[in-house]
């Protein structure tokens, strides 16, 4: 289990040991119906602080192979679905916090978040896969390699949009978003994305 590649389940470990903690897994019960078929792109578009931090935390720890989260989901409104255990944890997951990346990195943050994903990448499949081509290919790759689809979540997608003066940057960054969820690549190995911020993402 890594940071970005097959996270762990200890964010929604915390926010299930929470005193407030408020039962939001009815969200897997959609995602499992669109994961694999054409509408697996989800985009969630709200103000700071409504929580979309933490249905990502869940999802990582629902759909990782980097983990195993079944006593964590018991009781819980998933539990009692049809393809519960089906989809738990069969998934290579993608979790970017592109925020983070923007804060330290800023103009360089496209390159980043490709560096510290191969880098991981490169802790489980070594040589095997070539890391100096686009993200998209390296994860049709490793797709056809282990036949896994991937579900990709991206927290705060906009924030190099809402920050970023540079527009060759920002041109750079869409085209970035687009072969990651909208490429012929893309389109075999995506099983699923889930993708938030505050601005709503256009056609």
């Amino acid at each position: 289990m890594g940071i970005y590649f097959n996270p762990d389940n200890d964010s929604f470990k915390k926010d299930k040991n929470s005193e407030l903690y408020l039962d939001k897994t009815g969200l897997l019960e959609h995602l499992n119906r669109v994961i694999c078929t054409n509408a697996n792109c989800i985009s969630v578009s709200h103000a700071r602080r409504f929580g979309k931090s933490h249905a990502a935390g869940m999802i990582d720890a629902y759909y990782s192979r980097g983990c195993d989260s079944s006593e964590l989901f018991e009781n819980t409104e998933i539990a009692t679905k049809p393809g519960y255990l089906e989809h738990m944890n069969q998934y290579h997951v993608i979790h970017i916090d592109v925020s983070s990346f923007w804060d330290v990195y800023k103009d360089n943050v496209i390159e980043k978040i490709q560096e510290y994903i191969c880098d991981e990448l490169k802790q489980v499949y070594g040589d095997s896969i070539d890391y100096t081509k686009m993200l998209s290919v390296i994860l049709l790759s490793i797709y056809k390699l282990t036949g896994i689809p991937f579900v990709i979540i991206m927290d705060e997608w906009d924030c190099v949009i809402r920050n970023g003066g540079n527009s060759e940057l920002v041109h750079n960054y869409l085209q970035f978003l687009h072969l990651l969820f909208k490429s012929e690549e893309s389109k075999a190995f995506l099983a699923l994305a889930y993708i938030t911020g505050i601005l709503p993402i256009k056609k």
